[in-house]
Protein backbone atom coordinates (compact mmCIF):
# COMPACT_ATOMS: atom_id res chain seq x y z
CA UNK A 1 0.00 0.00 0.00
CA UNK A 2 1.36 3.54 -0.66
CA UNK A 3 1.89 5.90 2.22
CA UNK A 4 3.47 8.69 -0.22
CA UNK A 5 1.99 9.70 -3.35
CA UNK A 6 4.43 9.24 -6.14
CA UNK A 7 4.81 12.58 -7.98
CA UNK A 8 3.26 11.52 -10.76
CA UNK A 9 -0.10 10.05 -9.03
CA UNK A 10 0.23 13.55 -7.13
CA UNK A 11 0.61 15.68 -10.03
CA UNK A 12 -2.62 14.10 -11.83
CA UNK A 13 -4.73 14.66 -8.92
CA UNK A 14 -3.39 18.23 -8.46
CA UNK A 15 -4.30 18.49 -12.33
CA UNK A 16 -7.20 16.57 -12.11
CA UNK A 17 -9.23 17.90 -9.18
CA UNK A 18 -10.05 20.87 -11.85
CA UNK A 19 -12.09 18.70 -13.61
CA UNK A 20 -14.59 18.86 -10.73
CA UNK A 21 -16.47 21.91 -12.43
CA UNK A 22 -19.61 20.76 -13.56
CA UNK A 23 -21.33 17.77 -13.03
CA UNK A 24 -20.67 16.23 -16.37
CA UNK A 25 -16.62 16.29 -15.83
CA UNK A 26 -17.23 15.50 -12.11
CA UNK A 27 -18.28 11.70 -13.33
CA UNK A 28 -15.05 11.67 -15.51
CA UNK A 29 -13.28 12.11 -12.62
CA UNK A 30 -15.15 9.92 -10.14
CA UNK A 31 -14.71 7.63 -12.78
CA UNK A 32 -10.94 7.88 -13.43
CA UNK A 33 -10.47 7.41 -9.74
CA UNK A 34 -13.08 4.91 -8.92
CA UNK A 35 -10.44 2.06 -8.09
CA UNK A 36 -8.67 3.92 -5.44
CA UNK A 37 -11.38 5.69 -3.23
CA UNK A 38 -14.86 5.38 -2.11
CA UNK A 39 -16.90 8.61 -3.37
CA UNK A 40 -20.45 9.92 -4.86
CA UNK A 41 -21.00 13.62 -5.48
CA UNK A 42 -21.26 14.34 -1.67
CA UNK A 43 -17.11 14.15 -1.93
CA UNK A 44 -16.90 16.98 -3.68
CA UNK A 45 -17.15 20.56 -1.55
CA UNK A 46 -18.77 23.56 -2.63
CA UNK A 47 -16.34 27.03 -1.42
CA UNK A 48 -16.71 30.70 -1.58
CA UNK A 49 -13.81 32.71 -2.64
CA UNK A 50 -12.56 36.29 -2.57
CA UNK A 51 -10.71 38.96 -0.95
CA UNK A 52 -12.07 40.16 2.49
CA UNK A 53 -15.55 39.25 3.12
CA UNK A 54 -16.55 39.60 -0.49
CA UNK A 55 -18.02 36.32 -1.05
CA UNK A 56 -18.38 35.34 -4.65
CA UNK A 57 -20.46 32.88 -6.06
CA UNK A 58 -20.15 29.41 -4.69
CA UNK A 59 -18.88 26.31 -7.00
CA UNK A 60 -17.04 23.41 -6.18
CA UNK A 61 -13.44 23.56 -5.54
CA UNK A 62 -12.45 20.90 -3.69
CA UNK A 63 -12.54 16.82 -3.46
CA UNK A 64 -12.16 14.39 -0.30
CA UNK A 65 -12.63 10.95 -0.50
CA UNK A 66 -10.87 7.60 1.68
CA UNK A 67 -9.49 4.91 0.01
CA UNK A 68 -11.54 1.75 -0.67
CA UNK A 69 -10.94 -1.71 1.38
CA UNK A 70 -8.24 -3.60 -0.14
CA UNK A 71 -7.22 -0.85 -2.31
CA UNK A 72 -3.62 0.79 -2.43
CA UNK A 73 -5.00 3.28 -0.15
CA UNK A 74 -7.11 1.75 2.19
CA UNK A 75 -6.57 3.63 5.76
CA UNK A 76 -5.56 6.54 4.16
CA UNK A 77 -8.09 9.44 2.49
CA UNK A 78 -7.28 11.99 0.15
CA UNK A 79 -8.09 15.95 -0.37
CA UNK A 80 -7.56 17.54 -3.57
CA UNK A 81 -8.17 21.19 -3.89
CA UNK A 82 -8.62 23.18 -6.86
CA UNK A 83 -7.11 27.26 -7.32
CA UNK A 84 -9.91 29.17 -8.82
CA UNK A 85 -9.67 32.42 -10.91
CA UNK A 86 -11.21 33.92 -7.50
CA UNK A 87 -8.99 33.34 -5.50
CA UNK A 88 -6.43 35.68 -7.39
CA UNK A 89 -8.57 38.39 -6.29
CA UNK A 90 -7.12 37.30 -2.85
CA UNK A 91 -3.31 36.94 -3.89
CA UNK A 92 -2.92 39.99 -5.72
CA UNK A 93 -4.80 42.45 -3.07
CA UNK A 94 -2.56 45.38 -2.08
CA UNK A 95 -4.09 45.69 1.23
CA UNK A 96 -4.01 42.05 1.81
CA UNK A 97 -3.72 41.88 5.69
CA UNK A 98 -3.10 38.37 7.39
CA UNK A 99 -5.23 36.71 9.97
CA UNK A 100 -4.69 33.82 12.69
CA UNK A 101 -5.56 30.79 11.38
CA UNK A 102 -6.79 27.47 13.69
CA UNK A 103 -3.36 26.84 14.68
CA UNK A 104 -3.14 30.23 15.99
CA UNK A 105 -0.37 32.07 13.59
CA UNK A 106 -0.80 34.50 11.11
CA UNK A 107 -1.72 33.22 7.45
CA UNK A 108 -2.42 36.02 4.43
CA UNK A 109 -5.80 36.89 4.63
CA UNK A 110 -7.41 36.03 1.37
CA UNK A 111 -6.50 32.33 1.85
CA UNK A 112 -7.94 32.39 5.55
CA UNK A 113 -11.62 33.31 4.22
CA UNK A 114 -11.42 30.59 1.24
CA UNK A 115 -10.56 28.05 3.29
CA UNK A 116 -13.19 28.79 6.47
CA UNK A 117 -15.59 28.74 3.54
CA UNK A 118 -14.74 24.53 2.83
CA UNK A 119 -14.21 24.06 6.88
CA UNK A 120 -17.52 22.83 7.52
CA UNK A 121 -17.64 20.08 5.21
CA UNK A 122 -13.93 19.49 5.80
CA UNK A 123 -15.40 18.83 9.70
CA UNK A 124 -17.94 16.56 8.01
CA UNK A 125 -15.61 14.43 6.43
CA UNK A 126 -13.09 14.41 9.06
CA UNK A 127 -15.78 12.72 11.26
CA UNK A 128 -17.22 10.66 8.80
CA UNK A 129 -13.46 8.57 8.62
CA UNK A 130 -12.72 5.10 9.70
CA UNK A 131 -9.86 3.87 10.45
CA UNK A 132 -7.74 6.20 8.26
CA UNK A 133 -4.37 6.41 9.24
CA UNK A 134 -2.92 8.88 6.63
CA UNK A 135 -4.31 11.65 5.08
CA UNK A 136 -2.99 13.41 1.87
CA UNK A 137 -3.44 17.06 0.80
CA UNK A 138 -2.99 17.85 -2.52
CA UNK A 139 -3.14 21.49 -4.77
CA UNK A 140 -1.83 23.37 -7.85
CA UNK A 141 -1.51 27.43 -7.51
CA UNK A 142 -3.64 29.36 -5.21
CA UNK A 143 -5.49 25.62 -3.93
CA UNK A 144 -1.88 24.36 -2.86
CA UNK A 145 -2.75 27.74 -0.12
CA UNK A 146 -5.83 26.30 0.67
CA UNK A 147 -3.95 22.67 1.16
CA UNK A 148 -1.28 24.14 3.15
CA UNK A 149 -3.85 25.63 5.52
CA UNK A 150 -5.90 22.48 5.02
CA UNK A 151 -2.94 20.32 6.38
CA UNK A 152 -2.32 22.94 9.59
CA UNK A 153 -5.66 22.39 10.56
CA UNK A 154 -6.19 18.33 9.94
CA UNK A 155 -2.65 17.83 11.95
CA UNK A 156 -4.72 19.41 14.91
CA UNK A 157 -7.70 17.69 14.28
CA UNK A 158 -7.82 14.78 12.48
CA UNK A 159 -5.70 12.14 14.53
CA UNK A 160 -4.05 11.06 11.53
CA UNK A 161 -0.24 11.48 9.53
CA UNK A 162 -0.58 14.59 7.15
CA UNK A 163 1.29 14.71 4.14
CA UNK A 164 1.08 17.50 2.25
CA UNK A 165 1.75 17.74 -1.81
CA UNK A 166 1.65 21.64 -3.67
CA UNK A 167 2.44 22.31 -6.79
CA UNK A 168 3.64 26.25 -7.93
CA UNK A 169 1.72 27.36 -4.50
CA UNK A 170 2.15 30.80 -3.34
CA UNK A 171 3.58 31.69 0.24
CA UNK A 172 0.60 31.12 2.77
CA UNK A 173 1.34 32.67 5.67
CA UNK A 174 3.81 34.71 8.03
CA UNK A 175 7.53 32.81 9.38
CA UNK A 176 5.51 31.51 12.67
CA UNK A 177 2.88 29.99 10.83
CA UNK A 178 5.74 28.54 8.27
CA UNK A 179 7.78 27.38 10.81
CA UNK A 180 5.53 25.95 13.08
CA UNK A 181 3.47 24.04 10.03
CA UNK A 182 6.67 22.17 9.08
CA UNK A 183 7.58 21.19 13.00
CA UNK A 184 3.41 19.74 13.10
CA UNK A 185 3.64 18.08 9.66
CA UNK A 186 7.13 17.13 10.05
CA UNK A 187 9.22 18.29 7.11
CA UNK A 188 10.01 14.79 5.51
CA UNK A 189 6.21 14.77 4.85
CA UNK A 190 5.87 18.41 2.56
CA UNK A 191 6.35 17.84 -1.22
CA UNK A 192 6.79 21.47 -2.17
CA UNK A 193 7.59 21.26 -6.03
CA UNK A 194 7.63 24.94 -7.97
CA UNK A 195 9.45 25.60 -11.43
CA UNK A 196 12.37 27.79 -11.40
CA UNK A 197 10.72 30.50 -13.83
CA UNK A 198 6.93 29.77 -12.22
CA UNK A 199 6.49 33.22 -10.34
CA UNK A 200 3.72 32.41 -8.40
CA UNK A 201 5.91 30.39 -5.56
CA UNK A 202 7.60 33.88 -5.12
CA UNK A 203 4.47 35.88 -4.00
CA UNK A 204 3.10 37.25 -1.92
CA UNK A 205 6.93 38.25 -1.17
CA UNK A 206 8.62 39.12 2.14
CA UNK A 207 7.00 38.68 5.20
CA UNK A 208 5.70 35.79 4.13
CA UNK A 209 7.26 32.18 4.17
CA UNK A 210 6.71 28.86 2.54
CA UNK A 211 5.75 25.37 3.79
CA UNK A 212 8.56 23.70 4.45
CA UNK A 213 9.89 26.20 6.53
CA UNK A 214 13.14 24.11 6.22
CA UNK A 215 13.60 20.31 4.80
CA UNK A 216 13.68 19.62 1.46
CA UNK A 217 12.43 22.08 -1.79
CA UNK A 218 11.64 20.11 -4.99
CA UNK A 219 12.47 22.69 -7.29
CA UNK A 220 12.19 21.71 -11.20
CA UNK A 221 13.92 23.03 -13.80
CA UNK A 222 11.88 25.04 -16.53
CA UNK A 223 13.51 27.30 -19.54
CA UNK A 224 12.69 30.96 -19.63
CA UNK A 225 9.42 31.27 -22.12
CA UNK A 226 7.33 33.87 -24.12
CA UNK A 227 5.05 33.88 -21.65
CA UNK A 228 6.82 34.23 -17.96
CA UNK A 229 4.28 32.11 -16.29
CA UNK A 230 4.14 29.06 -18.87
CA UNK A 231 5.32 26.98 -16.40
CA UNK A 232 3.07 27.30 -13.92
CA UNK A 233 0.41 25.43 -15.99
CA UNK A 234 -0.33 21.49 -14.38
CA UNK A 235 0.45 20.20 -17.88
CA UNK A 236 4.30 21.22 -16.97
CA UNK A 237 4.19 20.15 -13.76
CA UNK A 238 2.48 16.61 -14.72
CA UNK A 239 5.36 16.46 -16.83
CA UNK A 240 8.00 17.28 -14.76
CA UNK A 241 6.92 15.07 -12.20
CA UNK A 242 6.51 11.76 -14.89
CA UNK A 243 9.90 12.30 -15.89
CA UNK A 244 11.81 12.48 -12.22
CA UNK A 245 9.98 9.48 -11.48
CA UNK A 246 10.83 10.08 -7.57
CA UNK A 247 10.71 12.20 -5.16
CA UNK A 248 14.68 11.34 -4.56
CA UNK A 249 15.26 12.52 -8.25
CA UNK A 250 13.60 16.31 -7.46
CA UNK A 251 15.15 16.58 -4.57
CA UNK A 252 18.72 16.87 -6.19
CA UNK A 253 17.36 20.35 -7.65
CA UNK A 254 17.22 21.60 -4.17
CA UNK A 255 18.94 25.48 -4.67
CA UNK A 256 21.35 27.18 -2.76
CA UNK A 257 20.41 30.61 -0.42
CA UNK A 258 21.65 34.02 -1.41
CA UNK A 259 25.00 34.50 0.50
CA UNK A 260 24.90 38.37 2.26
CA UNK A 261 27.73 39.02 -0.49
CA UNK A 262 25.86 38.12 -3.03
CA UNK A 263 23.16 40.19 -2.42
CA UNK A 264 25.35 43.17 -1.63
CA UNK A 265 26.28 42.84 -4.91
CA UNK A 266 23.20 42.55 -6.75
CA UNK A 267 21.82 45.74 -4.58
CA UNK A 268 24.73 48.01 -5.60
CA UNK A 269 25.12 46.77 -9.48
CA UNK A 270 23.82 48.66 -12.48
CA UNK A 271 22.51 45.79 -13.94
CA UNK A 272 19.50 46.07 -15.93
CA UNK A 273 16.22 44.16 -14.40
CA UNK A 274 13.03 43.24 -15.59
CA UNK A 275 10.03 41.65 -13.47
CA UNK A 276 11.01 38.27 -14.14
CA UNK A 277 10.58 34.59 -11.50
CA UNK A 278 14.49 34.95 -11.03
CA UNK A 279 13.99 38.58 -10.32
CA UNK A 280 11.36 38.30 -7.97
CA UNK A 281 13.48 35.55 -5.66
CA UNK A 282 16.76 37.71 -5.86
CA UNK A 283 14.14 40.89 -4.48
CA UNK A 284 12.95 38.87 -1.88
CA UNK A 285 15.78 38.09 -0.42
CA UNK A 286 17.35 41.40 -0.75
CA UNK A 287 14.03 42.53 1.14
CA UNK A 288 14.77 40.49 3.76
CA UNK A 289 18.56 41.17 3.87
CA UNK A 290 17.49 45.00 4.59
CA UNK A 291 14.09 44.79 6.13
CA UNK A 292 16.27 42.64 8.94
CA UNK A 293 19.22 45.56 8.94
CA UNK A 294 16.14 47.87 9.74
CA UNK A 295 15.04 45.99 12.41
CA UNK A 296 17.80 45.54 14.25
CA UNK A 297 18.39 48.60 13.93
CA UNK A 298 15.09 50.18 15.08
CA UNK A 299 14.15 47.61 17.24
CA UNK A 300 10.85 48.13 15.12
CA UNK A 301 8.67 44.34 14.51
CA UNK A 302 6.96 45.43 11.59
CA UNK A 303 4.54 42.09 12.08
CA UNK A 304 3.10 41.62 15.15
CA UNK A 305 0.71 44.85 15.35
CA UNK A 306 -1.70 43.17 12.73
CA UNK A 307 -4.59 45.04 14.02
CA UNK A 308 -3.29 48.25 12.84
CA UNK A 309 -5.20 50.51 10.30
CA UNK A 310 -1.67 50.13 7.93
CA UNK A 311 -0.77 47.61 5.82
CA UNK A 312 2.55 45.34 5.56
CA UNK A 313 3.25 48.04 2.82
CA UNK A 314 2.61 50.65 4.92
CA UNK A 315 4.64 49.33 7.81
CA UNK A 316 7.81 48.06 5.70
CA UNK A 317 7.87 51.97 4.47
CA UNK A 318 7.53 53.28 7.97
CA UNK A 319 10.43 50.61 9.12
CA UNK A 320 12.67 51.75 6.28
CA UNK A 321 12.39 55.63 6.58
CA UNK A 322 12.93 55.55 10.05
CA UNK A 323 15.82 53.03 9.86
CA UNK A 324 17.17 55.64 7.29
CA UNK A 325 16.49 58.68 10.00
CA UNK A 326 18.04 57.08 12.42
CA UNK A 327 21.57 56.44 10.69
CA UNK A 328 22.81 58.12 8.10
CA UNK A 329 24.98 54.89 6.80
CA UNK A 330 22.47 52.59 6.43
CA UNK A 331 20.12 54.89 4.21
CA UNK A 332 22.84 53.50 1.55
CA UNK A 333 21.21 50.28 1.23
CA UNK A 334 17.25 51.79 1.28
CA UNK A 335 18.51 53.33 -1.63
CA UNK A 336 19.84 50.35 -3.37
CA UNK A 337 17.02 48.31 -2.60
CA UNK A 338 14.49 51.20 -3.58
CA UNK A 339 16.17 51.99 -6.98
CA UNK A 340 16.40 48.06 -7.55
CA UNK A 341 12.41 48.10 -6.90
CA UNK A 342 12.00 51.45 -9.10
CA UNK A 343 13.93 49.86 -11.82
CA UNK A 344 12.15 46.89 -12.02
CA UNK A 345 9.22 48.87 -13.18
CA UNK A 346 11.18 51.28 -15.51
CA UNK A 347 11.35 54.38 -13.09
CA UNK A 348 15.22 55.70 -12.47
CA UNK A 349 16.00 56.62 -8.87
CA UNK A 350 18.58 59.40 -8.51
CA UNK A 351 21.55 59.17 -5.74
CA UNK A 352 20.50 61.69 -2.69
CA UNK A 353 16.84 60.98 -3.55
CA UNK A 354 14.45 61.99 -0.40
CA UNK A 355 13.86 58.63 1.00
CA UNK A 356 10.60 59.60 3.10
CA UNK A 357 7.80 56.75 4.04
CA UNK A 358 5.44 58.20 1.27
CA UNK A 359 8.17 57.80 -1.80
CA UNK A 360 9.25 54.86 -0.41
CA UNK A 361 5.74 52.87 -0.16
CA UNK A 362 4.79 54.67 -3.73
CA UNK A 363 7.51 52.57 -5.23
CA UNK A 364 6.44 49.51 -3.19
CA UNK A 365 3.11 49.90 -4.12
CA UNK A 366 3.79 50.31 -8.26
CA UNK A 367 6.23 47.35 -8.02
CA UNK A 368 3.43 45.32 -5.86
CA UNK A 369 0.82 46.42 -8.90
CA UNK A 370 3.00 45.60 -11.68
CA UNK A 371 3.13 41.72 -9.84
CA UNK A 372 -0.19 41.94 -9.41
CA UNK A 373 -1.19 42.16 -12.89
CA UNK A 374 0.93 39.03 -14.02
CA UNK A 375 -0.62 37.07 -11.47
CA UNK A 376 -4.15 38.18 -12.58
CA UNK A 377 -2.70 37.15 -16.24
CA UNK A 378 -1.97 33.66 -14.92
CA UNK A 379 -5.30 33.41 -13.64
CA UNK A 380 -7.09 34.37 -16.55
CA UNK A 381 -5.02 32.18 -18.53
CA UNK A 382 -5.74 29.19 -16.17
CA UNK A 383 -9.96 29.78 -16.51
Amino acid sequence: MASTLSPSYAADLASNVYLIKDEFSRKGFMMQYKDDFAMDSSTMSKGKTGAFMVVKKAHVMAFMAQGKEKGKFEKQAVIAIKGTASLYDALTDLNAGVRHCHSGFPVHQGFFYAFQSILHDLRKFVSSLDGVTTIHCVGHSLGGALATLAADWLKLNAGAAVKLYTFGSPRVGLQMFASACTSNLKPNNVYRVYHKTDPVPLVPTWPFYHVPYEGIDYLAYSPLSGKPWEYHFMKHYMTTAQKAGSWSALAKNRPSTYLEASLQRWLKSDTAVSLTANTLDLLNAALLYVIKKAMQLTGIVIVTAFASTFTLLDRMAMLLAKAVEITGDFSMWVYHLVKKMAAMIGIKVKEGANLTVSFIRAVFTRLHQRIADMIWQIGRDLK
